[in-house]
């Protein structure tokens, strides 16, 4: 006969666990360095020597003459060589009205003489005078500088705190297979498969 046979399967519960660890992340914005920069400069120079030389009150003297001192001369002298003729053609004309019709008296040529006459016996002379040096005006060399000492600035643009994100951890727990527990009855072996 065959001998009834209890085959007994148990299946243990199994404890599944997920965890996400905890996170701290920081974010910081790297500082920077900025700077300005001017080289010194000594803005140096010169101005160059001048020499400035006037020699028309020489040139002057012995005859040159600029065109407005030779008008003005010449328009003098014109007025008073006209206001001479004038004198001496008016004081003519009056002695030819008064002793013209004269008897024995020939004025043209009596007038004709004097003027001849006048002019024989003009003295002419030499006015010597000492030529006047040229002016000269000297202006020496001149040296300027205005230094600039240039500059040099530097500027950090930094934060002093830096920004942080926090993300939790978890654990969960799940239960990944149930606990089982079967038996049945087998007649003359072990169902060991079953």
């Amino acid at each position: 006969m065959e001998i009834a046979r209890l085959n007994i399967r148990s299946t243990m519960p199994r404890i599944g666990i997920r965890t996400q660890l905890s996170k701290l992340e920081t974010h910081f914005k790297k500082a920077e360095l900025h700077g300005d920069y001017q080289a010194p400069r000594a803005n140096a120079g010169w101005e160059q020597p001048t020499l400035e030389i006037d020699s028309y009150p020489s040139r002057h003297s012995y005859g040159y003459t600029n065109h407005e001192d030779f008008a003005r001369v010449q328009g003098q002298k014109g007025l008073q060589d006209m206001r001479q003729g004038m004198s001496r053609r008016n004081s003519q004309a009056q002695d030819m009205v008064n002793n013209a019709a004269r008897p024995g008296r020939n004025v043209v040529a009596e007038q004709a003489k004097q003027e001849l006459f006048s002019r024989i016996s003009q003295q002419r002379w030499l006015d010597v005078q000492a030529i006047p040096d040229p002016q000269m005006r000297f202006t020496p060399i001149k040296a300027h500088a205005e230094p600039d000492p240039g500059h040099y600035t530097t500027r950090i643009d930094a934060e002093s705190m830096a920004k942080s994100d926090f993300n939790r951890g978890r654990v969960e727990t799940y239960l990944r297979q149930k606990g089982d527990l079967r038996q049945w009855v087998t007649w003359g072996k072990y169902d060991t498969y079953a």
